[in-house]
C-alpha cells in the first residue's frame, strides 16, 4: 500500500492556514558540509551562525504553536507518550510552507530604492529553506520535512517586501490540507516473472 499526496483541486479539500511563526535573528543557510576525516564525522562550514539561527527557529516555532521536541523513551515520546512516527503537531499531514527570509541589507546597497539580495553574502535560497524546514522538524511542529508537499520561499531586505520584517529574521506560514480526501490510498501489486 502506498500513500500519495492529494490533489488540492479535488472537491472537498483545501489548504487551511495552520500557524504563522515569526523568527528574529540573523538568517543562515544550511549548505556546505566539511568532512573532518576518517572516523571524525562532519560539520556545516557555517556552523557558528547556523546553530543559533536554527535554535531561534525552534524556539519561535514552539512559542507560536506549543509544540515540543521528541524525547525518546523506549520508542515513544517521554513528554506526550506518542510514537515517533506519529509525533509532531502536524504529523503525517500534507503541509505547505510559505517562507519569507529577511536578510541584512549591505551598506553598499542602494538606500533609497528597492534592491534584491542576489549576492553570495545572502546565501542560496534553497539553503535557507533547508535550515527552516529542518528546524521545524526539530521543534516538533512537523514530524519530518518530507511531509512538506508545497514550498514557496523568498529572501528580501528589511521593509522591502510585504512579508519582510523590519530587522533580519523570517516569517514562516504553514498550511495543512483538510477535507474528506486528504489522503488517497493506492494498492501496489508486484508480479515476479
Amino acid at each position: 500500500m502506498t500513500l500519495t499526496a492529494p490533489d488540492p483541486a479535488i472537491p472537498g479539500t483545501t489548504w487551511q492556514h495552520a500557524t504563522t511563526i515569526v523568527v528574529r535573528g540573523e538568517p543562515a543557510g544550511q549548505g556546505a558540509i566539511s568532512f573532518l576525516g576518517k572516523g571524525r564525522g562532519a560539520k556545516h562550514t557555517n556552523e557558528k551562525t547556523l546553530k543559533p539561527w536554527r535554535r531561534a527557529i525552534v524556539l519561535a516555532a514552539r512559542d507560536a504553536t506549543g509544540a515540543h521536541g521528541y524525547t525518546d523513551w523506549g520508542g515513544i515520546c517521554l513528554t506526550c507518550r506518542i510514537k515517533k512516527d506519529q509525533h509532531g503537531l502536524y504529523a503525517n499531514v500534507p503541509t505547505a510552507a510559505d517562507i519569507a527570509v529577511t536578510v541584512p541589507k549591505p551598506k553598499t546597497a542602494p538606500k533609497r530604492k528597492r534592491s534584491w539580495p542576489i549576492t553570495r553574502y545572502s546565501h542560496d535560497i534553497d539553503h535557507h529553506a533547508r535550515a527552516c524546514l529542518d528546524a521545524l522538524s526539530e521543534s516538533g511542529v512537523i514530524r519530518d520535512d518530507s511531509q512538506i508537499t508545497e514550498l514557496a520561499i523568498r529572501k528580501v531586505y528589511p521593509n522591502e517586501h510585504h512579508d519582510a520584517l523590519s530587522t533580519p529574521g523570517a516569517v514562516i506560514r504553514l498550511y495543512t490540507l483538510t477535507g474528506a480526501d486528504t489522503m488517497t490510498t493506492t494498492t501496489v501489486t508486484r508480479s515476479d516473472r
